[in-house]
């Protein structure tokens, strides 16, 4: 790595904001790709005769397996680095797209988007996501907002493009090109991953080592077991788990929902660009205003803003605009959530074992994606409709900003 560092170090560019461009494009080209199944929910209804319960499931495991492959590969990242778990992220994403792309019944299907999709983007996903948090210290809010910016990123390019080949080449072809970012873009990117700046001589946010900050100092912080010890790691652990059962709703059944709502395809698929524009906006802005306002001040008025918008959702008559309002709502709320939750948890345990903690707490991603949708498309089944899944999705958010407003601040501060 040698190589790559030192025309940036004779710049004067501190390695971390590197880190943060490569963590951009490998979040946003992980999350994009899956995040377009919503694109094919139709499709894959036509293709192999299923409910909107049983395709639903589909995303459902694979962003199960997704968290939980998560919290492994974080572990193994903490202790062999974060560029070969990147890599090979990479190459297994790439597989379960193809597979995907060949999958001749369900079964298979089920099997390529959880054992491939799932697992290569838990190793992808969370490890460079927990990274980021070992490089800055004053800017960290920003550095994880413009990071995770990424996932906005990808939410608004990769449906489009998912849209457009599945036209084109029908969903099979679609995958096969998927397929293909997934392993260029995700593997070039993680090999730009360093573990840590003392490794190429520097301390958080380029200041130069202390000896509290040298190579030989051990990185302050709790291991797991420690931080699951306190009170405020499930606090957050339950917040994040009630509102991604809420956020995944979103994600597999708003196209679908306005589909039927007599809103065209392509408008549908729009309305996800603009979560996508806006989760990117809200990275960045609410990230970085975080920074002064206070990470859980912050996370609490994003709990309770998305509850607000998801009753907007259910109470507004269902049109293009109502649903766009509701899109760049959410969107900005759920972008300030992806960046304040990391940084939250490295101010509160440090970052000794941060990539390792980060992957416990995205567990409860894994569980409410798991769940969320699931149950979501089995009520619009039963009921032909939504309004009961989009009122408990409201209730689950405004759980979590309590549970955010009950935090107390931690004895040390990382």
């Amino acid at each position: 790595m040698a190589e790559i560092r030192r025309p940036f170090a004779a710049s004067g560019l501190f390695y971390g904001w590197i880190i943060v461009g490569s963590v951009f494009l490998m979040t946003g080209t992980a999350a994009g790709l899956i995040y377009a199944f919503s694109t094919f929910v139709i499709a894959f209804e036509q293709e192999f005769g299923a409910g909107r319960a049983e395709i639903s499931l589909i995303f459902a495991v694979s962003e199960f397996i997704w968290f939980m492959t998560g919290f492994a590969a974080g572990f193994v990242a903490d202790r062999f680095g974060p560029r070969k778990v990147g890599l090979a992220g990479a190459i297994i994403m790439s597989l379960g797209f193809a597979g995907a792309a060949m999958a001749p019944n369900l079964s298979l299907l089920y099997l390529a988007y959880g054992a491939g999709v799932g697992i290569g983007g838990g190793m992808i996903y969370v490890p460079a996501v927990g990274l980021v948090q070992r490089w800055f210290k004053v800017k960290r809010g920003l550095a994880s907002g413009l990071a995770v910016c990424g996932t906005g990123v990808g939410t608004l390019l990769y449906p489009s493009l998912a849209t457009y080949l599945n036209d084109w080449l029908g969903w099979r072809g679609a995958h096969l090109v998927m397929a293909g970012c997934a392993l260029a873009i995700c593997g070039i990117a993680s090999q730009l991953l360093i573990y840590h700046p003392r490794d190429i001589g520097l301390a958080p946010d380029g200041a130069l080592p202390t000896a509290e900050t040298s190579s030989t100092a051990p990185l302050p912080g709790l291991v797991l077991i420690q931080a699951a010890r306190e009170k405020h790691f499930w606090l957050l652990y339950i917040a994040s788990l009630l509102s991604a059962a809420g956020v995944f709703v979103n994600y597999v059944h708003l196209v679908p929902y306005a589909a039927e709502s007599g809103i065209s395809g392509q408008s549908a698929i729009i309305l996800v660009g603009i979560l996508g524009i806006s989760s990117t906006l809200g990275r960045f802005l609410l990230g970085g205003l975080s920074d002064r306002l206070g990470h859980k001040n912050m996370l609490t008025v994003v709990f309770a803003g998305l509850s607000f918008s998801m009753l907007w959702w259910l109470l507004v008559p269902p049109n293009f605009a109502t649903l766009a309002i509701y899109a760049a709502l959410f969107g900005t709320l759920y972008g300030g959530y992806i960046a304040i939750l990391p940084v939250l948890a490295m101010q509160y345990f440090g970052g000794r074992h941060i990539v390792t903690i980060v992957g416990a707490l995205y567990t409860s991603w894994g569980f409410g994606a798991l769940f969320g949708p699931t149950i979501a498309g089995a009520i619009r089944d039963s009921s032909g409709s939504y309004a009961i899944a989009i009122l408990i999705g409201a209730v689950f958010m405004a759980i979590s900003a309590l549970c955010c407003m009950v935090i107390r601040e931690p004895e040390t501060r990382y």
